[in-house]
């Protein structure tokens, strides 16, 4: 992310300001605190927590322009293994992820890593030209799975795709000329996604934008940029060195970082999408995998591998890691202020040894300053309202992080559901934290409103009434949380396959058309009533292809079009076509192989050196 150096110093010195401001009203504060007021005492906490989360964002963000992409590769001598873990996904989620992959340059092989063990993802990868491994003992759930296929596949690169995340047509090209520095170990790229409908993307903002093209650009400068799990690649001497993917965590990829730079390795993100894949649909999809992310954040904190503990890591490092693993406990300070208030409401105690009017001007200057800050730096990727919403909807995600912190557990790996989930769209109940919370304060409003009506002797005065404030602003946002967990459109997914806006040029005998909202499963005809079983002729990017389907009529004047399921070399050239033209994918389909790859299982002969040539991966 480039930006010109009178606007980068711009934004620098607004965050100067920022911080600088930040510690002189702090170390004004210390002077306003009574020691012996418990609640005056909290709430200088609650600010402190806030400064110091300001200034490690200001440290993380500072400098994302610090490093040069290398020129894109069209060959390698490297040999390199596209691999594609998976699960339980549905073959309309993983096909597309497959297809795209076979077809990517320069020579690789693709593997797909079956931990279900399922009949038909063999027969799809021996179709589309990709190869096979499954394994018997399917401990410690993907990292596992990724530790098998590093021990059975003969690669130098690991380039490493969850299974929902369609790489485009440039994803190892731009990528694999940072390996010719023999100290990179890992280079990470953005995620990105293509259902904008999702839970976490409200209009063109996306929960996860500012981390993924702002933070973790800044973290190449302090060489603290770490694997995400997908969209990667990974060299396979650094990855061995260590002993293979984390299996003390359940976020493997973040616990994998840390040892590879303890043990001196470099990596490195690449700002630029390179793969586009599923976003949580639903709030169910987005609290399982957060949940995910915070037991794994709490797991390496509470262990060996806390950056404060042992050697390796630079100062930089530490600090950078901190600042990614304390911001599962930005949501603890959220309920803070609201207990604050409460407190505030109901006792009239007040929580600041200064009077009040003053305090509250130089809090929202300083509020007003930091914020703009953070909107400069992070370069419209940080939208306060929005942030806000999602602050809240992760309170959850909070409280779970602190009971794994102190508690612990042995929480297992949950993979996060993608693609159909059932019959019924439906939507989970609010979160009862969410529901008490709101409780809480609804019930301290009406307090305060009673002790203004004279119908009770309640607390009065200034600091109250900005406690009511703080309550309004509390209820207002989780009211806003709740609608949107259970609003219909969030609900569990139906659909087998996504469809797009999209058309595609069609003949069945003398008819011809459009097909209309295509997906790998089917699309529908507008203003043709069909009946039968046929073979459709479709034009795609890569030319016409035969396409055996059903065709019925859909009642309201038009045809619905179900495409015969098991058509995996088909329904590849259909994928490239449809999510081509939203990530410029390949448009070239590799050559048909006569020799089937093999299949492989855990325990069996290794797989044969891969060919550095032409010719490693031109199958279909």
């Amino acid at each position: 992310m480039g930006s010109s150096p009178l606007l980068r110093g711009q934004r620098r010195a607004l965050a100067v300001a920022a911080f600088l401001g930040t510690i002189a009203y702090l170390l004004w504060r210390v002077t306003t605190v009574s020691f012996d007021a418990p609640l005056q005492l909290f709430f200088f906490a609650l600010e402190l927590h806030a400064g110091l989360g300001f200034g490690l964002f200001v440290l993380s963000v500072w400098d994302t322009d610090s490093l040069a992409k290398p020129e894109p590769r069209e060959a390698t001598a490297l040999r390199v293994a596209v691999c594609i873990p998976t699960y339980n996904e549905d073959e309309n989620v993983l096909l597309p992820t497959v297809a795209a992959a076979v077809a990517l340059q320069p020579a690789h092989e693709t593997w797909v890593l079956d931990d279900g063990d399922r009949p038909w993802v063999a027969a799809m990868a021996e179709q589309l030209g990709a190869r096979y491994l499954t394994r018997t003992d399917r401990s410690h759930a993907k990292a596992g799975n990724l530790n098998n296929a590093f021990a059975v596949i003969n690669a130098d690169l690991f380039a490493i795709l969850d299974a929902d995340h369609i790489p485009t047509a440039n994803f190892l090209r731009h990528t694999l000329g940072y390996f010719d520095d023999p100290t990179v170990a890992l280079v990470q790229t953005p995620q990105d996604f293509y259902n904008l409908d999702s839970f976490e993307h409200i209009g063109d903002y996306s929960e996860e934008a500012l981390f993924y093209r702002v933070i973790q650009p800044g973290k190449n400068r302090w060489d603290a940029a770490f694997w995400c799990g997908t969209s990667a690649v990974v060299r396979g001497e650094a990855i061995r060195s260590i002993g293979g993917a984390a299996t003390e965590s359940v976020t493997e990829d973040l616990l994998t970082t840390i040892k590879l730079h303890r043990s001196g390795w470099r990596t490195v993100f690449h700002d630029e999408v390179l793969a586009r894949g599923l976003a949580p649909a639903s709030y169910r999809e987005f609290l399982v995998q957060r949940m995910r992310w915070a037991t794994g954040a709490m797991q390496i904190l509470r262990s060996r591998q806390n950056p404060w503990r042992g050697r390796g890591l630079t100062i930089a490092q530490r600090l950078a890691y901190t600042a990614s693993l304390s911001g599962w406990f930005e949501g603890l300070r959220t309920i803070g202020y609201l207990f604050l208030a409460l407190a505030v409401v109901l006792t009239g105690a007040t929580p600041v040894g200064t009077a009040v009017v003053p305090l509250l001007l130089a809090n929202l200057g300083l509020l007003v300053v930091s914020t703009a800050a953070q909107i400069q730096l992070g370069n419209g990727r940080h939208r306060p309202l929005p942030a806000l919403l999602f602050e809240f909807l992760r309170l959850p995600m909070s409280v779970h992080a602190l009971q794994q912190l102190v508690f612990g557990s042995n929480t297992a790996f949950q993979v996060t559901p993608k693609g159909r989930a059932g019959d019924e769209r439906t939507t989970p109940p609010v979160p009862g934290l969410l529901v008490g919370l709101g409780m809480l304060g609804v019930g301290g409003l009406v307090v305060y409103l009673m002790s203004l009506a004279r119908l009770i002797d309640g607390p009065t005065g200034r600091h109250v009434d900005v406690a009511a404030a703080v309550l309004v602003a509390h209820v207002s946002v989780i009211t806003l949380a709740s609608r949107r967990i259970r609003r219909s459109d969030f609900g569990d997914e139906r659909r087998r396959a996504r469809r797009f806006k999209r058309e595609l040029r069609f003949q069945v005998g003398a008819e011809q058309g459009l097909l209309r909202n295509p997906s790998t499963t089917g699309a529908h005809i507008a203003g043709r009533s069909l009946t039968s079983r046929e073979v459709l002729t479709v034009m795609t990017r890569e030319g016409p292809i035969q396409v055996r389907c059903w065709i019925t009529p859909d009642g309201f004047g038009g045809s619905t079009v179900e495409f015969v399921p098991g058509q995996y070399r088909v329904q590849a050239v259909l994928a490239r076509t449809i999510y081509g033209e939203l990530q410029d994918m390949p448009i070239l389909t590799p050559r048909l192989s006569a020799t089937p790859p093999p299949t492989h299982r855990a325990g069996h002969t290794r797989s044969p050196p891969m060919r550095p040539t032409s010719e490693a991966n031109r199958r279909s």
